[in-house]
């Protein structure tokens, strides 16, 4: 009786990291983070005593959000793990395992005269 039975894994979330705002993972909270800093400082822009035209605080507090969302989707978003620091670091180390631009010749090959 027991061989007529069918294994299922019953773990769907083992096999995916699932996606939120259309990111995968946890890449999700970080704009969920990003907007309720934006939302914070509307509200202190609003609330404060200073000369900026209403146009102009929703601006600056779109910043947190605009930058967070073009940095996920630029770095993060469908790339490899490490991405974006990897990318850092040829930017920073110059480019790794790449050919020699003088490259020494064979001594066999080609003997000086």
């Amino acid at each position: 009786m027991a061989q007529d039975l069918t294994y299922t894994d019953t773990r769907p979330r083992a096999k995916s990291t699932g996606h939120a705002f259309g990111f995968e993972g946890n890449l999700g909270m970080v704009l969920i983070v990003a907007a309720m800093v934006s939302i914070f400082i509307l509200t202190m822009l609003f609330h404060a005593n200073n000369a900026l035209p209403v146009p102009a605080k929703f601006a600056v507090a779109a910043l947190p959000t605009g930058l967070a969302g073009a940095y996920l989707l630029l770095f993060r978003h469908n790339r490899p793990p490490r991405y974006d620091i990897d990318l850092l670091t040829s930017f920073v180390n110059g480019p790794s395992f790449q050919p020699a631009k003088l490259q020494p010749f064979h001594p066999i090959r080609y003997p000086r005269a």
